[in-house]
């Protein structure tokens, strides 16, 4: 089974890794060996309301608290917006997504229509790395909402033994490399 962020069978959203499989956590220069020892699937839930924004303006940047995970865990969240929203992605606070040289692309409400399996809204959290959420109301009315559905995985990990690390950094043995919380966009 080839294991990579956004992989979609049949159309819906597979777990990055499995139980027993290794996984190297790619935080900003940042690697962080683990062992998958548990998942859960987690189904759609709403995470954040920031609330009301008025008409052409852009809301503070939102802690998204409700997808922190526990010490040695990492979640794998697909997302979509419930309201006539632009939504800028930022995980950690400081580290947009979705970032080009001169613009950071928002996502919006039709994100759901455009790719219905939401491949291009997934991310990876690390414990508590939180995710940072910001909404631009670019309509001439107010909005007295502003909701986020998420759905995904949660890893529970246990470290790996530094005889297994030098097996994977050696390329003998397998290992599925994820961004989480606090890369720089590019992965090595």
């Amino acid at each position: 089974m080839e294991l990579y962020p956004c992989k979609s069978g049949l159309g819906l959203m597979e777990p990055i890794a499995l139980i027993d499989h290794n996984v190297c956590l790619i935080q900003s220069t940042q690697r962080i060996y683990r062992r998958v020892v548990y998942f859960e699937p987690r189904p759609p839930f709403q995470f954040l309301n920031i609330g009301a924004i008025a008409a052409q303006t852009t809301s503070a940047r939102t802690r998204a608290s409700d997808l922190d995970l526990y010490d040695g865990e990492f979640g794998q969240y697909r997302w979509f917006v419930l309201d006539d929203v632009q939504m800028r992605l930022f995980v950690p606070q400081t580290t947009g997504k979705t970032v080009g040289k001169n613009l950071q692309i928002p996502y919006d409400m039709n994100v759901m229509s455009r790719d219905p399996d939401l491949h291009l809204t997934e991310f990876f959290q690390w414990e508590d790395k939180s995710a940072y959420f910001e909404a631009a109301n670019v309509s001439d009315y107010g909005l007295t909402q502003c909701r986020l559905v998420a759905m995904g995985y949660r890893f529970i990990t246990e470290e790996l033994s530094a005889v297994v690390v030098n097996k994977i950094k050696a390329g003998t043995e397998n290992c599925v490399k994820i961004p989480v919380a606090g890369s720089a966009g590019r992965m090595q």
